[in-house]
């Protein structure tokens, strides 16, 4: 199974967001202990690095931009990915990136805490309390 993480899913993690940490974290060990494949988009690398140089330090965001490359595949951005977030009617440009880049690769479903915000096609819109409830 492939599924895309929203940035939002890493940072409650990284900064263990209260209520959303515990479904996050689980979400996140599925990736790591390779019970599903994990997918990003590479601008959340750069938001990641960003936040956490400010909120924490250099080494932190260093040290877990390692971790993420290692459990995580990178989807680059393409031309195509970003035409396509900028002709679909859709609040944040940077969620139209996810959606399409998450598209591209077939993943089976994205995993947001805002799943409103991204458009119901191709692709199935869920939280990571629905997705780790999946098999109960």
């Amino acid at each position: 199974m492939k599924i895309f993480l929203d940035t939002n899913i890493l940072l409650d993690v990284l900064l263990k967001r209260e209520p959303f940490y515990i479904d996050s974290s689980k979400v996140l060990t599925m990736v790591n202990e390779k019970m599903v494949s994990g997918y990003i988009s590479a601008i959340t690398i750069n938001n990641i690095y960003y936040i956490l140089r400010k909120l924490k330090d250099k080494d932190t965001a260093k040290n877990f931009i390692t971790e993420i490359l290692e459990s995580f595949e990178i989807i680059p951005l393409t031309k195509d990915i970003l035409s396509q977030a900028n002709k679909i009617s859709i609040n944040d440009y940077e969620y139209g990136i996810q959606f399409f880049s998450a598209l591209d690769r077939g993943c089976d479903f994205l995993i947001t805490r805002n799943d409103k915000d991204y458009p119901r096609l191709g692709i199935k819109i869920i939280t990571p309390e629905v997705f780790i409830n999946m098999d109960s």
